[in-house]
Parts: C-alpha cells; structure tokens; sequence
C-alpha cells in the first residue's frame, strides 16, 4: 500500500537488539511486512556483560546460539569485595556468554531471512502519529507504519515523541572489556564473578569470553559518578588493573515497577529496555526483551489496536516475574549491607537459595514461584518495599 508515493509498512519496528529482531522475525514469519531501522551501522557494539540465560532460549524457540557463543558458565563466584569467596555450581549452564553485535547480528539475520527488511545506519529523528499511520522521518527519508514496536533502549526517544511516560532511570552499568592473561581466563573458565556489597545496593560482575572478560558495576543511579572508581578498584582487586581495555561503556537501566507504567498507547509498543523490562535482583534484561518481543508481535497480529492487549500480556506474563525480582532484590541488599557476614554465611550454608536462583537462570521455575515458597511474611516485604 502506498500513500502519496510512500509504502506503509504493517509494522515499523525501531532498535535491532534481541527484542526489536526476534519481533521483527515474528512479525515477518507470520507474513506482516515489517521495516526493521537500526541507528548504527551493523554489527555494532553493545555496553552489556553478556551473559544470555539459559531460560532466554526457550524463549527464542531453543534456537541453537552455538555460531556466536563464546562458551557458558555454570557456576558462581560470590565474593564482597574480593574477599570471603565461595562457589556455587549448577549441573547445567546458567547463562551463555556471547559478544552483543556477534549476538544481535545473528537474530538480525534471521529477521531478514523470515522477510523483514533491515535498514541499519538509519537514525529515526521524529515520529507522528495520523488517522491512518504513524509518519516516521529518518535522514534517506519518510517511513509510513501501522505499527511501531520502539526497542530503542533506555534512552531511547520514541516513548517520549509518542507521548509514552515509559519507566524512569533506577541504576547504571559500567563496563570494560579487558584482555585477560591466561591465568585469568583459567580461573574464569565457565565461572562467572558475583561481587557484593556496594551501597545502597548493586555489585560487580566477571563474565569470561574468548580470550577475554567483561568487568563491570551495575549500581543507584545517583553512584554514577563514583562506578567507574568502583570498577577500578573491583579491577585491581581482580589483579587485572594493568590488563589492556578494549571497551569501556556505561548505561542507564530502567525499571518498570508497576501495572500502571505504561508500554503501549494505541499501534504503538515499547519492548525491552524501552519499557523498563529489566529484574532489580541481577540487572538482567535479554530474556525480558526476548519474552517482550514475543507478546509484542502476537498482540500486533491479534489486533489492530494491540496497546490494551500487550499491556495485559506484560501484566500477566513479565510483571509478576519483575515485583518478584525486587522483593528478592530488596531482601538480599538491605541484608548484604546492614548483617554483611550473617547475609555471607547464609548464602553459603543454605544451598536451597542457590538452587532455587538457578531453576529460574535456566527457566525451570520463576522468581515468583520461589519468593511465595520464601518465609517472607507481608510485614516484612511492606518494609521492603521502602529500601532502595
């Protein structure tokens, strides 16, 4: 269809990272033409540790990720600080280690191969909505959709030219990826680093790749300007201070804590980060998107208006899993850093704890499903519910 010249894609969907390809390899596979725009060039490099869990691939249908894996971690390494380390192991792998523009190119590729058209180095600038369409301005031209499914990430601009009031800003990340020696690289070998006790909450993070590891901190908004001194010293404490960076990256993460937080308004949706679909217990985010991409594409084929439809499937589907997320989150931070050793010792002795983190790393259960099992009476999560 053609208005003044210009094709009118069913779906427009905006960002190219997990949730804006795995919808558009939706939405094409099941026949709606769909426009998939990326404001850098392809493959692009993502600020992100990198580590998809093992549940995100029942997600993606247990797509095979062998061709962009850089292996997998099956256990845990908790520390505060550097010191009073204990490890936790899972009898199947928790999280697969990969590269974001190996990764994200590779979903990229299967959009285009069910039928979506990829446009990358293609920034949109504004976006209006009409009767008929939404008018969407990009610097090769004027795009016309029925559609919009915004993946453009925490800071994205869609949200706001629509008018979507999406989840405000509730912790950053900063990475760097650093060349490990071989020593390093042996140590890490399928173990991931979980280092706690930063204040008011948050902790850093190892995820080991090929030939070398993502170091970060992922911590209160208002620390942003102390996490990159918070990640040198969690690299000298790791004896990588003098290893060679290869990238350095910070990010805003968003957290959308409430029903009312909208993730649509009419043929428009916002998917993954857009909408705050990140758990405030790891900072995670991939198997959200994923899972948001999903209801996201069978709203916009179910209906015509998907708004009300979509923010039903979040609801139900996602919302429960992120409440769940930030009880636990809260629980074991206020604990962490009020009772450091007696929170330390538990971790360790209690090992019902760690298998009930890992059956929902590998989606064999939910964090809702394990808090309700929890002796944490109402009382206690109402006070909570103040701590961040």
């Amino acid at each position: 269809m053609t208005l003044a010249g210009v094709r009118t894609w069913d779906a427009l969907v905006i960002g190219a990272g997990p949730a804006g390809a795995r919808a558009a390899q939706q939405l094409s596979a099941a026949g709606a033409s769909t426009l998939l725009l990326e404001k850098q060039s392809l493959p692009r490099y993502k600020a992100c540790g990198g580590g998809v869990p093992a549940r995100t691939l029942r997600l993606l249908d247990d797509l095979d990720i062998a061709p962009v894996s850089e292996g997998h971690v099956d256990t845990i390494d908790v520390s505060r600080f550097g010191e009073h380390q204990f490890r936790k192991r899972s009898e199947r792998p928790l999280a697969w280690m990969v590269m974001r523009d190996r990764f994200d190119q590779f979903l990229t590729d299967l959009a285009a191969e069910s039928g979506a058209s990829v446009r990358d180095s293609t920034p949109v600038q504004s976006v209006v909505e009409t009767d008929a369409c939404y008018e969407i301005e990009t610097p090769t031209g004027e795009v016309r959709a029925r559609h919009i499914l915004a993946a453009d990430g925490a800071t994205g601009p869609t949200a706001r030219w629509l008018g979507i009031e999406s989840a405000p800003t509730r912790s950053a990340a900063y990475e760097v990826e650093v060349a490990a020696p071989p020593a390093a690289l042996e140590h890490w070998h399928q173990a991931a680093n979980v280092d706690v006790g930063y204040r008011p909450w948050g902790y850093g993070w190892v995820f080991p790749k090929e030939g070398k590891l993502s170091v970060g901190v992922v911590t209160a908004p208002k620390r942003g300007r102390s996490i990159r001194k918070q990640t040198d010293r969690y690299l000298s404490r790791l004896g990588l201070a003098v290893a060679e960076v290869l990238k350095v990256q910070g990010h805003p993460i968003r957290y959308r804590r409430s029903d009312r937080e909208p993730v649509g308004k009419d043929r428009a949706l916002l998917l993954g980060d857009a909408a705050g679909l990140a758990d405030e217990f790891t900072a995670e985010g991939i198997a959200y998107a994923v899972h948001s991409a999903n209801l996201a594409a069978d709203a916009v084929l179910i209906n015509d208006n998907p708004a009300t439809i979509y923010t039903e499937s979040i609801n139900q589907h996602i919302q429960p899993e992120l409440n769940a997320a930030r009880t636990i989150s809260r629980l074991y931070y206020w604990c962490i850093t009020t009772w450091p050793w007696l929170a330390l010792w538990t971790s360790n002795h209690i090992n019902y704890l760690w298998r009930a983190f890992f059956r929902v790393m590998r989606g064999d259960s939910t964090y809702a499903d394990e808090l309700s099992i929890l002796p944490v009476s109402g009382a206690i999560t109402r006070t909570l519910s103040g701590y961040a």
